[in-house]
């Protein structure tokens, strides 16, 4: 007998409940405390090759906006030669036609990939913290697209992401930037948002029926949480691995950029290597105490002072740091560990809740 779709929708919540109470009870080797850092070169990867650094700024921006981010992002890519591609999305207006920026700049990649062995793509308001750290830690001549999750829901982040240059990546890319014109009529999280549909579809073709559940609630998205229940539900189709052929994506923590609110702006070398969110609007006055806490929509420069472009260089790789920002890395990765556990509980919220926007009117 065919089983009906709120019994499977049951069902496939409760397994995923239980694996999610075994993957929290287990040693706590997932957690974020007992990762090691990563190593400075991976053995997986060609040595010597041609990386760049590529940001598309939107035509009602200016550098200015993202100054601090912008300048420490250049300075990097000339202290690890590596070549910084600063572009506006007009330079490419007979090419990518995609009615909205946050897709178009993915088509614009796209265009520059064949210039280069990889490509970083950075959002204009991610900076670098720490310029020791190499790209090629990152790197594997498995994995064609690299991508990460968000550290504070479940999503897979496109905000940044590693791309080799292989007809694989560029195809891929191509075809998640024409996503534009799939946007749902509903709070549908642009290209964040229809990534997760994206990604389900391209790498998951099997689980048609699953996924069209998931679309379901996507479309009927009114909001944040409607949203994340849309992603939770793509993610439990996905499962916990990272590894999917020819695409990774890694784990919380394990990448190379994370939000800097999620520690208040402390960082430590040990830790970190990029920070998101650094836009100029958003910049405050760091206080003489910095407390370790979370905190959305502000942010204090780590560094003591400007960049300045004309001495950034393999020979000169040391930056001026503002030392109330520095913080003891195992404070750090405890609080990181604190947030990834409310996130696993969020997780399973959201999961709950799947009928009942499936049932919505």
């Amino acid at each position: 007998m065919r089983l009906s779709k709120f019994t499977l929708l049951l069902i496939f919540s409760t397994i995923i409940l239980i694996c999610l109470c075994v993957f929290q009870h287990q040693s706590n080797s997932h957690y974020i405390c007992s990762r090691k850092v990563p190593q400075l070169q991976n053995k997986n990867v060609s040595s010597k090759l041609n990386i760049g650094i590529v940001i598309v700024l939107n035509r009602n921006s200016t550098r200015e906006d993202y100054r601090i981010a912008l300048d420490t992002v250049e300075c990097y890519a000339k202290i690890q030669n590596y070549q910084f591609l600063y572009l506006n999305e007009t330079d490419f207006d007979d090419r990518c036609k995609q009615p909205d920026y946050l897709f178009r700049r993915h088509c614009i990649v796209a265009q520059v990939l064949p210039e280069f062995d990889a490509i970083v793509f950075l959002d204009a308001d991610i900076g670098v913290v720490n310029p020791n750290r190499r790209i090629e830690e990152f790197l594997d001549d498995s994995k064609d697209i690299i991508f990460y999750d968000r550290f504070f829901n479940w999503e897979v982040a496109m905000g940044s992401y590693i791309i080799r240059n292989t007809k694989y990546a560029k195809d891929a890319l191509m075809n998640f930037s024409d996503y534009n014109y799939k946007l749902p009529n509903c709070f549908h999280g642009k290209d964040n948002g229809i990534l997760q549909l994206f990604l389900a579809e391209f790498l998951f073709p099997q689980s048609q029926m699953q996924i069209e559940n998931c679309q379901k609630i996507y479309n009927k998205s009114k909001s944040w949480d409607d949203l994340f229940i849309f992603q939770a539900c793509i993610r439990a189709i996905m499962g916990t691995s990272t590894e999917f052929g020819k695409v990774r994506i890694m784990h919380k923590g394990k990448a190379w950029v994370r939000d800097n609110w999620l520690s208040n702006s402390k960082w430590n070398p040990e830790t970190d290597f990029m920070f998101h969110a650094w836009k100029m609007n958003e910049l405050e006055k760091t206080p003489k105490i910095v407390r370790l806490v979370e905190n959305r929509y502000k942010w204090y420069n780590p560094l003591a002072g400007e960049i300045n472009l004309k001495k950034c260089g393999p020979n000169n790789s040391t930056w001026n740091y503002d030392s109330r920002l520095f913080e003891d890395s195992h404070k750090i990765l405890g609080k990181l560990e604190q947030i990834e556990k409310r996130i696993h509980f969020d997780f399973v919220k959201s999961i709950s809740r799947m009928t009942e926007i499936l049932n919505r009117k």
